[in-house]
This record gives C-alpha cells, sequence and structure tokens, in this order.
C-alpha cells in the first residue's frame, strides 16, 4: 500500500511539473510587462512609448555599442517583449520613463549567462564619458527578488551643457528560463533609486502569476507607427543631401521611415556615395528638443569611443554640429547635429582612409540645408 501510495504521489509530481512546464512554454510575454495601473502614481500621465511592443534580436542587438543579431541569438534569445510609458530625456526633474520587460531564453543557463553579458553593456557605458558629455555607469545594491537565480542592477547617469541631466536605474533578474527587466529614468538619481527596485518586484510577482496561468490579463494597446512628416512640424526631406553635393558617382535612395524613438524620421541612404562607399543620412524630428541634443550627444560620444577615432571641430557651422573620423582598415566619418527638435546622424564610409576634407564638405552642405530651411542654431 506505501509502494501504491508513494507512486500516485511522484507520478501527481510529475503531472504537475509537466503541467507548469507546459504554461511556462505557452507563456504570453505580451501579458507580463507592467501596465500602467501597476506601476502606480509615477506613470499616470505617460502615454505607452512608441518602441513598446515585440522585440526582436536585431532590435536587442541596436541597444548595445557593438553587438549584432548573431551575438544576441548565440546567447540563446528566443524573443522579448516590452511595454513602456513616458520619455526618458524630455528634462523633467522628476520620473520620466518607466521600461519594464521580459525576455526568453532557450534554456535557464542561457537566461543566467546573458545578466553577465547585458551587466557588461552597463558597464561599458561609462567609456561614453568625454569633456563634453559626462557619463557615469555604477553598480548599485537593490533587494533580492523572491525567486530567481541571480540580479544585477546599474546606475547610469548622463549630464552636459546643452541637456538636463538624467539618471536611469536598470535591473534586471533571472527567472528560469526567463530574464525580467526594469529601466526607470528620472531626473535625479535618487528618484530612480528608489522606484526601480518596488518595480522590479512586481514585475517579478507578476511573472509568477503568468507563469502559473493565473494572470488574467490583456496585453496593452500599442501606438500606432507612421511613416511621414512630423505633425505640424517642417518637411524633412528638405533637408536631405543631393547628388551635388557629393563629387563622384551618387545612387539615392531615400524616405520617409517609421520609427520607434522619432515622431518622424527621413532617410537618405547613397550607395556609392562619391568620395564614399556609402553614405547614410538619417534627419530625425523628437517631441522636445532635450531629447534632439541627447541622442546627438549619445552618438557623438559612441563614436569618439571607437578605436582610431579623431573629433572634427565643426563648431563654426552651428547647429551644435559635432563629428569625428575614423581610421581603419573601412574608415568612417560621422556628423551629427542638434537644433531644436531636429537631430541629424550623418554616416559615411569606405574602404581604406577617409578624407576629412570630403567629410567636412559633407557637413557644410548639411548645414547649409539646415540654416536655409529656418532651422539652425
Amino acid at each position: 500500500m506505501t509502494k501504491v501510495l508513494l507512486g500516485a504521489a511522484l507520478a501527481a509530481a510529475v503531472l504537475v511539473a509537466a503541467a507548469s512546464a507546459s504554461r511556462s512554454h505557452n507563456l504570453k510575454l505580451a501579458i507580463v510587462p507592467l501596465p500602467k495601473s501597476a506601476i502606480g502614481s509615477a506613470a499616470q500621465s505617460f502615454s505607452v512609448a512608441r518602441d513598446s511592443g515585440p522585440v526582436s534580436n536585431a532590435e536587442a542587438a541596436a541597444h548595445t555599442a557593438h553587438a549584432s543579431k548573431a551575438t544576441i541569438k548565440k546567447l540563446g534569445r528566443v524573443g522579448g517583449y516590452v511595454l513602456e510609458y513616458g520619455n526618458a530625456f524630455t528634462g523633467a526633474t522628476g520620473v520620466t520613463d518607466v521600461h519594464t520587460g521580459i525576455d526568453r531564453y532557450k534554456t535557464a543557463g542561457d537566461a543566467r549567462r546573458s545578466l553577465v553579458f547585458w551587466k557588461n553593456q552597463d558597464a561599458k557605458l561609462g567609456a561614453l564619458d568625454n569633456p563634453g558629455f559626462s557619463v557615469t555607469s555604477t553598480p548599485v545594491t537593490v533587494p533580492a527578488p523572491a525567486v530567481g537565480t541571480s540580479h544585477f542592477a546599474y546606475l547610469t547617469s548622463y549630464s552636459a551643457s546643452n541637456i538636463a541631466p538624467v539618471s536611469g536605474v536598470d535591473e534586471q533578474i533571472a527567472d528560469g528560463r526567463y530574464v525580467l527587466r526594469v529601466i526607470v529614468t528620472a531626473g535625479t538619481a535618487s528618484v530612480a533609486e528608489a522606484l526601480a527596485p518596488q518595480l522590479a518586484q512586481k514585475l517579478d510577482a507578476r511573472f509568477r502569476l503568468a507563469r502559473k496561468g493565473r494572470l488574467h490579463a490583456k496585453p496593452v494597446k500599442l501606438p500606432k507607427l507612421k511613416a511621414g512628416p512630423p505633425p505640424g512640424g517642417p518637411d524633412l526631406s528638405a533637408l536631405a543631401l543631393r547628388k551635388s553635393d557629393l563629387a563622384g558617382k551618387v545612387t539615392v535612395l531615400k524616405q520617409y521611415v517609421a520609427d520607434p524613438a522619432a515622431v518622424s524620421d527621413f532617410s537618405v541612404i547613397m550607395l556609392p556615395a562619391g568620395p564614399f562607399d556609402v553614405l547614410d543620412q538619417e534627419i530625425e524630428w523628437y517631441p522636445v528638443a532635450n531629447e534632439a541634443s541627447f541622442y546627438a550627444d549619445f552618438e557623438n560620444a559612441a563614436t569618439l569611443m571607437q578605436q582610431g577615432t579623431i573629433a572634427l571641430d565643426l563648431s563654426g557651422l552651428g547647429s551644435g554640429a559635432q563629428g569625428s573620423i575614423t581610421e581603419g582598415s573601412y574608415s568612417g566619418g560621422q556628423v551629427f547635429f542638434s537644433s531644436g527638435h531636429l537631430a541629424e546622424f550623418i554616416f559615411m564610409g569606405r574602404q581604406g582612409s577617409v578624407s576629412n576634407v570630403a567629410v567636412m564638405s559633407v557637413a557644410q552642405s548639411a548645414a547649409a540645408r539646415i540654416d536655409a530651411a529656418g532651422l539652425g542654431s
């Protein structure tokens, strides 16, 4: 009789485990991130951010310094989903943005190893620090999650003469083959540090309910992305570089594209591009001027940290012009503008060396078009 009861108990345990594994495998990622009602008063006035929704491996890689889609896939990442409220770079003093998300990996081991990768990505942000763009990134101590095998949290703060200070806490938790993530951005570090652990605990509890099949929720409705001029703003196509701006053979592809970060994005691709093998010009319009300045500063800092990069003095062009040249077997030139809600990102590349004269010429042409449109500063 004892053996029979023991066998029945073991069988029941196996069935429960199998049912739990099945629920975990069929977990709907879209219902796990925190909706506004679960976040509380900090996000009540915020709208759903444009970059909310499914996150592919390519999109995840875009949030790293150098990783590719293949790098993220090698980590074992299967997919992910993010729900974000607010705008991190408005320049306000309180909480400006709340980002919660979940990633699914092939195995629990993959999820744990991915934390090391993402922790290193946060640590590397401090390398962006330069005299014109101050960046600090340090680990912070947060309460251990109720469940999960490992976790970390990093505080990153940015400041510059042309932007309001902004700080963000990134906390991630590995739980089985899933990784939960909370990013709270605010005008001050203390505000972000106070809220992030609270939301991480809420996200962890919500995930455990979902894994057990006890979370009865629907995905939050997402905003629809549309390609086109900014509502009430200028036609950005007037700022596009032309064939006549480059000497030599030029083939141009240009169009408005849907951008999850910017309100509007006019993209210009030249292939070939006169003295360059390729030229990419992204003309973007942001909801607030502080955000346009932040992204221009960030991209400039990211290029300056690359080996073989030398800064160019473009201050005479106005509109916050910054630029650099990166020398190598394949060399590049980079130019960035920010003026009001406008930000421009121009990348040029060619096999062999890049002429600083050619890069300066492109910068001058782009600046002239900004001024002609009455958008210069």
